[in-house]
């Protein structure tokens, strides 16, 4: 009996209690060590997204595919994610199935050129990692991989420029004189941006020294050829330098409701804009240049005329896509959708029977560039935008931007009774250029969201 006693008061009044304390121990150090082991997964694909979503902005993604494809990924590991993007940074946090455990990591974007190429590979990234399940080592190698691939010759993007810009040229009737002259200014002034982009200069800087010697280049029409299109040289001449896809960008983030991001785009584009206007007055009021007309040639055969401009415009398409490094199965589409584009756009705007305002004719332009972008993109199973946008750039109103710029010139050289003639040509050509430029925009984009799924899940395969 008195064994018994002992034996119950060792076991249950000293030993039980003390192998609880030791069970209760080990259960808290293994949910330590589980919390520490989710933490630290949530750190890693936190890290890993940031660099996948910084990455994407930096080489031209709407802020639309940035947030899908990077939700995508986080729902291959179970994760739940909210992505804060702004212009120079953003943030993102990242939380389990059972919001209990969450990461938060910031990053800034990274300085890396426009580039579709590494915009088509890391949607379809996206879409590997969810239907795959690949882990998280196998998408940084196959994320570095598609990062470090080799751009294009830098002088094949030079030549293929220069001859852009000279068709551009001659899309505003520019004669040959002239598109020789453009395509030399092209050559120069792409070179140097080049060079001083390689060497980290300011990209503000880069465009006024690039738009300053292109434009000296063009004037020489004004000096010594006197080809009869001098104004369509100096135009020209630095057309390659404006921001169409952050232009295009902006309008469509504004457009799908991500208006700061929108606003920060359009700003940028502003600011590098408003560079080229520096460097083109500075040519200006070196050469005292006053052009008060501007070429118009009449052509009667309207069809005709409308498919010679469309295959400038395929030219032009091609050159301007090839800045953006596009996938090379895109170039083609891309001088297809801009012949078609830009030749809708002339046959809508000088068919007597028609005679369409050059806004209405560039969105209905831009509509036509935008519904064949959609089947293209299923096709080749590569982002509409990769190969649309190009295709908007040679109907981007360039020459009346150079206008309102030269308006303006004049307003602050030439006060007095003509001043609010000035005023007046400056609002008008300000004004035509932004309606022109929104409404392509809209044209292309409205395809596009309306078969959403299908435009943002092509690089599916």
């Amino acid at each position: 009996m008195q064994k018994n006693i002992l034996c119950f008061i060792i076991k249950d009044i000293i030993l039980q209690p003390f192998f609880i304390r030791i069970r209760t121990f080990q259960d808290i150090k293994m949910q330590q060590e589980s919390n520490e082991n989710i933490h630290e997964a949530l750190k890693d694909t936190a890290m890993f997204l940031a660099e996948y979503a910084s990455t994407l902005m930096a080489v031209g993604a709407q802020t639309s595919r940035i947030q899908l494809n990077t939700v995508r990924i986080a729902r291959s590991f179970g994760y739940k994610v909210n992505l804060l993007i702004f212009p120079k940074t953003l943030s993102i946090t990242l939380l389990d199935n059972e919001n209990s455990h969450t990461y938060t990591y910031i990053k800034k974007t990274p300085a890396i050129p426009l580039n579709f190429k590494i915009n088509m590979k890391l949607s379809e990234l996206s879409w590997q990692a969810f239907d795959e399940k690949l882990p998280l080592k196998e998408l940084w190698r196959r994320f570095k991989s598609i990062v470090m691939e080799k751009r294009e010759s830098r002088w094949t993007v030079l030549l293929l420029v220069s001859f852009a810009n000279a068709c551009f040229c001659r899309l505003f009737d520019g004669n040959l004189t002239s598109m020789a002259i453009v395509w030399v200014a092209t050559f120069v002034g792409f070179y140097i941006r080049q060079e001083l982009t390689r060497r980290g200069l300011n990209q503000l800087a880069v465009f006024v020294i690039c738009a300053f010697v292109s434009t000296m280049i063009g004037v020489s029409d004004f000096v010594y050829f006197h080809g009869g299109t001098e104004d369509m040289s100096l135009g020209t001449s630095m057309l390659y330098l404006v921001p169409g896809v952050p232009l295009i960008n902006g309008v469509m983030d504004i457009v799908d409701h991500h208006v700061l991001d929108g606003i920060a785009r359009l700003a940028n584009a502003c600011l590098l804009i408003i560079c080229i206007a520096i460097g083109l007055s500075a040519t200006v009021v070196i050469f005292d240049i006053d052009p008060t007309t501007f070429t118009k040639v009449v052509r009667p055969d309207v069809v005709r005329a409308a498919i010679a401009d469309g295959l400038f415009a395929a030219v032009a398409g091609v050159g301007f896509a090839i800045i953006s490094n596009p996938p090379r199965k895109a170039l083609l589409i891309c001088a297809l959708l801009a012949c078609v584009g830009h030749g809708i756009r002339y046959f809508l705007m000088h068919n007597q029977d028609i005679m369409l305002d050059q806004v209405t004719a560039s969105t209905i332009a831009g509509f036509a560039i935008g519904l064949l972008s959609v089947p293209f993109a299923m096709r080749i199973h590569c982002p509409a935008e990769c190969f649309a946008f190009p295709s908007l750039l040679p109907m981007v109103p360039g020459m009346f931007a150079y206008k309102a710029v030269r308006d303006l010139i004049n307003i602050v050289r030439l006060p007095g009774e003509y001043t609010m003639e000035y005023v007046t040509r400056f609002f008008s050509n300000s004004s035509l250029t932004v309606l022109v430029m929104f409404g392509m925009v809209v044209g292309c984009i409205i395809p596009i969201f309306i078969f959403h799924r299908q435009s943002f899940s092509v690089t599916r395969k």
